[in-house]
């Protein structure tokens, strides 16, 4: 008989939740204590707020005029539109930069308008607005150029692209500025400091679409769009819903909105790009966000990160399933490539960590290397991240520059710290969480102690080692038909609204047994003291089984509860998380 011998990977920290919002929650809106517990876990604290956080209606979306020089930009891209000007799309080598880009394009195409679209290659051209978006722009003789989710931080390019070659330019992003705006025809950015927008959380190709949304009202003449442009509109959200989810994007607010109908769209998407992809990763109709971040989004970024981002617009873009496959193969080989050299450096570096002492007296890694590949970093630094729980920076130094990322623990911000340090580099910006950087070799140790000079002042104590956060003790039969159709009203699950986890105590698991193509996963049914009964999976849960029985041990789950589509039907289940003995 096979049987669990458990001892929690990490220390255990339960979400709070004060007891009078869940009773408001319950009361207002008939919820049951779970459901109501999950919310207000989540920041949902008052009945208004839960009702529409529940019922994610395209109808409360922003209407896009909020955002600052949003008018302007539309006005100025239908006259583009109507007079045939030349235009060029900037977009990003990630996969909200291709998303964004693809969508622009597609756009146009919508309106009997080609476009020519244009991603930086990320080792020879670098991040954002650079002298090779001018060249670029040059070439194309473009009138009117758009970035989209990059040149927020444009170092002077836009006003000289648009004083030398007469090119209007205008910037749709989301990140942080990293100093003075660009001066140019129009800059749409939530986050730029001076846009009241209300909800500062969009990713880049939300932005992108909020400009098509606006560019419609005005190439109709009115807020009301054709019927054609209407069905442009909410099609085009699987790929809002494939950019937003791929860059973690917050899925509060609007992305919630936003992703909840694109993951809609994705699954019915005549897009000859999206069905590949989904084919691809052998998914169905119901398609969810965890599929975009672990199957989809890893395809897309491979191009951008190993070779041109332009593959994925020819493959989003393509006009036949030949022309879609064809690409998707090339995809496919540089995803398998990305994963090889990302496991090869995280293994070395990890190893440096874990056997040189210095490394445990830091509160910040950083690492540098000649022959490491610029696309790889991120991942890489992502991953040093979730084992030391260190803010952490790789780089990769080719031709006499560094290229790098930097990736940080909750409660610590990058754009802060980049500021900080910024006199040892050549250039920087991003995210709180993610950013990127360029430096000069030499400059390296010097970032690196300016780095961890800052980590150190401005948090102290160090970070706490990582935790298993969870929602609470709840008993199997609780878990019935009405909490599992809550749970898809409070989907879609990502960042900020995080997988509900759930603590079960004196679980019994009965007739486990392994399964999978090497018999690496357990999967069977738990029950606890109140009688309730679900089926259980722990993936690659082999090494957690022993053949030893010992009466009498009670055991502790952390579960997620998971509704799995087989064969068209929704069938509930839940999914170890960790567990020890008590």
């Amino acid at each position: 008989m096979l049987r669990f011998m458990l001892k929690a990977r990490a220390p255990w920290r339960r979400r709070s939740a004060p007891e009078d919002l869940i009773a408001e929650l319950e009361h207002e809106l008939h919820l049951a204590p779970l459901t109501a517990r999950l919310l207000v876990q989540r920041g949902i604290t008052n009945p208004v707020e839960a009702e529409r956080f529940l019922s994610k209606r395209l109808s409360d979306l922003h209407k896009p005029e909020l955002l600052r020089d949003m008018d302007v930009a539309a006005k100025r891209f239908a006259h583009a539109i109507e007079q045939r000007q030349r235009i060029m799309v900037h977009g990003d080598f990630d996969v909200d930069g291709s998303t964004s880009t693809a969508l622009l394009k597609l756009f146009c195409k919508l309106c009997s308008h080609d476009v020519t679209a244009w991603i930086p290659h990320r080792i020879d051209d670098g991040y954002g607005l650079t002298e090779a978006s001018f060249e670029a722009a040059r070439e194309h003789q473009a009138e009117l150029m758009i970035t989209v989710d990059c040149g927020i931080s444009d170092h002077g390019w836009a006003q000289r692209i648009e004083q030398e070659l007469g090119c209007d330019v205008i910037v749709t992003d989301h990140h942080l500025s990293q100093g003075e705006l660009p001066n140019c025809t129009a800059v749409c950015n939530p986050n730029r400091p001076d846009c009241d927008y209300p909800d500062k959380g969009l990713a880049g190709v939300g932005v992108a679409w909020k400009l098509c949304w606006s560019t419609a009202c005005v190439l109709c003449g009115s807020e009301r769009v054709t019927d054609r442009m209407r069905s442009f509109l909410l099609d085009a959200l699987a790929l809002v819903a494939v950019g937003s989810v791929a860059d973690c994007a917050p899925l509060g607010g609007e992305n919630r909105i936003l992703v909840h109908h694109g993951l809609q769209a994705l699954g019915r998407s005549s897009n000859h790009g999206l069905r590949a992809l989904i084919e691809q990763c052998r998914l169905g109709d119901a398609i969810t966000a965890d599929d975009i971040g672990w199957k989809i989004a890893p395809l897309l970024n491979a191009s951008g990160r190993l070779s041109s981002a332009m593959r994925n617009i020819s493959l989003l873009c393509a006009d036949t399933a030949e022309d879609a496959a064809a690409v998707l193969h090339d995809v496919v080989d540089e995803n398998e490539e990305r994963k090889r050299l990302s496991q090869h450096l995280t293994e070395d570096l990890i190893a440096q960590v874990e056997t040189d002492p210095q490394y445990a007296e830091r509160n910040s890694l950083v690492f540098a290397g000649e022959g490491w590949h610029a696309g790889v970093v991120g991942i890489v630094a992502s991953r040093l991240v979730d084992r030391f729980a260190k803010p952490a920076c790789v780089i990769a130094i080719e031709n006499g520059v560094g290229k790098g990322s930097l990736r940080t623990v909750a409660g610590f911000h990058l754009g802060e710290a980049l500021a900080a340090c910024k006199q040892h580099l050549i250039k920087g910006g991003g995210h709180a969480a993610a950013a990127g950087i360029t430096i000069e070799p030499d400059q390296v140790d010097a970032f690196s102690a300016a780095f961890e000079a800052h980590v150190s002042t401005t948090c102290p104590g160090g970070f706490e080692p990582p935790s298993i956060e969870h929602d609470g003790t709840a008993c199997i039969g609780d878990l019935d038909s009405s909490f599992y159709a809550d749970l898809q009203r409070i989907e879609p699950f990502g960042n900020s609204n995080p997988e509900p986890v759930l603590c079960i105590d004196d679980v019994r698991l009965i007739r486990p047994q392994l399964f999978g193509r090497n018999g690496d996963h357990v999967r069977g049914s738990v029950t606890d003291a109140g009688g309730g009964l679900q089926p259980f999976y722990h993936w690659r849960g082999k090494d957690s089984l022993t053949d030893a029985t010992q009466p009498g041990c009670t055991l502790e789950f952390l579960v997620r509860p998971q509704l799995n589509r087989w064969r068209g039907e929704l069938q509930p289940r839940l999914v170890f998380v960790d567990g020890r003995a008590r």
